[in-house]
């Protein structure tokens, strides 16, 4: 998290986290019409759950499968963090949709840009924020394939061996030149012919 090491940021010494981000997001996973998404035990509601997201990131810097599973999401530490975290709009009016939409510039920059906020408040008092329009993967900010190869062995590391990494790489990387039927029998794991 760009913010916590710029900052040089430890979560147990935060008081307060403060979400900013356009309607779509607050309402769905920030606490808005569906409800509250604090109270999270399963992965359906991890995953449903900016707070928790947010905390998981915080305390893990890097949010993958392992942060999905009941064994995290149910320590102590990530339930005590996601309950600092609130969600909020830049534009404090939620109802009518329709008019909070045109007046909140996070919701009108959207869906070109998925703009956001986050401010982290200190115990001691100092407050850190950072702004972002988009993240690595958006539309406006594509991975590099060093990325993409990164992040899927990071992913897929405890179930797929390197070698077979690797040959799943190498046919992606020249799907032209492969059949379906190579990249399936990768996938399911069957001998590679």
């Amino acid at each position: 998290m760009e913010l916590k090491h710029r900052h040089d940021i430890h979560p147990s010494r935060i008081e307060k986290i403060t979400a900013e981000t356009f309607l779509t997001v607050y309402h769905i996973v920030g606490g808005g019409a569906y409800g509250d998404r604090t109270e999270v035990y399963s992965k359906e509601q991890a995953d449903h759950s900016l707070p928790y997201v947010l905390a998981a990131a915080l305390l893990d810097d890097n949010l993958y499968p392992g942060q999905l599973l009941p064994s995290r999401i149910n320590k102590a530490d990530v339930q005590r963090l996601l309950k600092k975290v609130v969600v909020k709009t830049k534009f404090p009016i939620h109802k009518p949709v329709e008019a909070a939409g045109m007046l909140d510039p996070y919701t009108k920059a959207y869906p070109d840009k998925l703009m956001a906020k986050i401010t982290i408040e200190m115990k001691d008092g100092k407050k850190f924020s950072l702004e972002k329009e988009d993240f690595m993967g958006f539309h406006t900010r594509p991975m590099s394939w060093t990325d993409v190869i990164k992040k899927f062995k990071a992913i897929t590391s405890k179930e797929i061996d390197r070698l077979r990494q690797q040959k799943i790489i190498e046919v992606i990387r020249d799907l032209e030149k492969h059949s379906v039927t190579q990249l399936m029998s990768l996938l399911t794991d069957q001998s590679y012919p």
